[in-house]
């Protein structure tokens, strides 16, 4: 009997321990699954330019090391406290701590930022529900995706490439505005809507008139501003096919794709 006791034992460990083997192969099907949009809700912001907003990026795992997650994101909500306080609460935050307390695989920190638009009219998901963090009111806006998770959360996210955004939104230039342009080999034309402090704090909306004398860009790529002669709007939706595109500059400047644009 003693020996018939032993055996179960050890098929009760091997089971379990199957069992944990299985739970962590499907984990990231699982996860791929659960990133999805629901119950959007509108939100506007007009007069918006050079306004602080903060973004945190929960991400997760894929099969291939990719990423993918949601955009926790403070645009068109009050902020309790001026900028540089508001700057330093978000360059204080850990991403080890608030991966524990919501659980995602990676968390990116996305500014702090200012808009370059003027406006925004869009979709929040979820029903607008707040997540507080830092006194940082954040409203779900979209999913991000990186092709790879790991050099995301160890480092800076990837510039000069073109990466997913899904999102459902309209940018609105005004006319007379400066707007800056990231232009591919391909020719396609990306306009910046918004600029981060993350890498250089000196980095303002100020000093955007000088960004191409700061920029390094890879062979082909080509930058250029100019002055809007009519309003410009930029138009994504959260499931176009083919899905919404950004791109980042060395100082994570985020350009989204413009498809009316000339690269002329």
């Amino acid at each position: 009997m003693r020996v018939n006791v032993q055996k179960m034992a050890t098929m009760t460990v091997k089971a379990i321990a199957l069992t944990i083997g299985l739970l962590w192969a499907i984990t990231p099907a699982m996860a791929e699954q659960n990133v999805g949009l629901k119950d959007p809700c509108p939100i506007q912001m007009e007069n918006w330019r050079g306004k602080a907003f903060y973004e945190i990026l929960f991400m997760n795992r894929e099969a291939d090391g990719s990423g993918v997650g949601y955009y926790y994101n403070s645009l068109g909500n009050d902020l309790e406290a001026p900028n540089d306080v508001m700057d330093a609460r978000f360059r204080a935050l850990d991403a080890d701590t608030l991966k524990k307390e919501y659980g995602s695989d990676g968390v990116l920190f996305n500014g702090p930022r200012r808009l370059v638009a003027n406006g925004i009219t869009g979709m929040a998901w979820f029903g607008c529900k707040e997540r507080v963090i830092a006194t940082i009111p954040l409203r779900i806006l979209g999913i991000f995706e990186t092709p790879d998770l790991s050099k995301a959360v160890s480092g800076t996210l990837p510039s000069y490439k073109v990466l997913v955004s899904k999102r459902t939104n309209t940018f609105s230039f005004n006319a007379g505005e400066t707007v800056y342009e990231l232009i591919t080999p391909e020719g396609a034309v990306y306009t910046m809507f918004s600029l981060s402090l993350k890498i250089d704090p000196k980095n303002t909306i100020e000093n955007l008139p000088t960004l191409g004398e700061r920029l390094t860009l890879p062979k082909g790529w080509n930058f250029r501003s100019r002055k809007l002669e009519q309003d410009l709007t930029l138009k994504s939706t959260a499931d176009s096919n083919p899905p919404n595109t950004i791109v980042l500059d060395q100082f994570e400047g985020n350009y989204q794709y413009n498809a009316g644009a000339s690269a002329k």
